[in-house]
């Protein structure tokens, strides 16, 4: 038996007669269809509702998390739904204060001399090998002059007991001994200073740097091309932080504008937003809620989805 075939030139006639056909149903019929697919959807989503419900594990509240009560979520839509106009432009703000950081930057690139740079290090790498070696030698010295003090002591130690020297050391090590017990860690710099001075240890690092300019030379300066860039990228650093500040603010409402704290308050945002979240992406809701407190929020969908979107 042939198969049916439908000619080419009786393909665009069906096409047409199909929709005249479609067209032609009555308006019941199209309402009757778009009201079932409306109902399947609000049926998948208690589905959904009631899957998460089980999952569910009660948080513990605290001074940081309080509970989600319907006045808390009232209270806290209508004070996003204010927070908006502020935060988008607290956003536009962050803009233009983050193309100020770019121009910075860039500003601070087009500075940079990698001849000047390279140059530097290298001899700011020999400065310090050499000022290394000066300090240990510095540090030798006062090692043997402080072995050879005690070495004094014990051979006479009679002496020793009259010696003006001898009673400051002691002294100093009693006092270091009692800021050690007590745990008085600025007490302890202070008199462990006093100590290596009393051998003639150099610390300061200024007083190492005059000691090494005979072996050592002065110390590298470095390039202006690099001081004004590094000043650049300083002040780029500084106002990025003023960026970040405008943006962090737009995640929820200050404590006092709803009855809370700050701390509160962000954890209250934090939460919604977990909720909304996962409704969004039909994922499992992955922040513990009471069952009360998601019925609640099941309730208020709508209107939390409206205060948080742009907020």
């Amino acid at each position: 038996m042939r198969a049916m075939t439908i000619r080419s030139g009786l393909f665009p006639l069906t096409l047409t007669f199909c929709v005249l056909a479609l067209s032609a149903l009555p308006a019941q019929a199209q309402l009757g269809g778009l009201m079932k697919r409306t109902v399947e959807r609000r049926v998948g989503q208690k589905v959904d509702d009631q899957a998460n419900i089980a999952m569910l594990i009660d948080p513990r509240f605290d001074q940081t998390t309080i509970e989600l009560t319907p006045e808390r979520l009232d209270t806290y839509a209508a004070a996003m739904e204010k927070r908006k106009e502020s935060a988008k432009a607290d956003r536009a703000k962050a803009d233009g204060i983050r193309e100020r950081v770019s121009a910075l930057r860039d500003s601070a690139d087009k500075i940079v001399r990698p001849k000047e740079e390279n140059a530097y290090d290298s001899a700011r790498q020999r400065y310090d090998e050499c000022r290394q070696k000066v300090q240990e030698g510095l540090d030798q010295a006062a090692e043997a002059r402080m072995t050879q003090i005690f070495s004094q002591f014990q051979s006479n130690p009679v002496a020793a007991q009259k010696d003006p020297k001898a009673k400051q050391i002691m002294a100093l090590m009693q006092e270091m001994a009692s800021a050690q017990q007590k745990g008085d860690a600025e007490e302890m710099q202070k008199v462990t200073a006093r100590y290596q001075a009393m051998f003639g240890q150099v610390t300061d690092s200024a007083a190492i740097d005059k000691a090494a300019v005979a072996k050592c030379g002065s110390r590298p300066v470095k390039p202006a091309s690099m001081v004004q860039s590094a000043a650049l990228r300083s002040r780029a650093d500084a106002i990025e932080k003023e960026a970040r500040a405008l943006e962090g603010a737009s995640t929820g409402v200050a404590g006092a504008s709803v009855g809370m704290t700050n701390v509160q308050a962000h954890m209250v945002w934090e939460r919604i937003e977990s909720w909304l979240s996962g409704m969004r992406k039909d994922a499992p809701i992955t922040v513990t809620f009471t069952r009360a407190e998601y019925d609640q929020l099941v309730a208020r969908r709508s209107a939390l989805r409206k205060a948080f979107n742009g907020s």
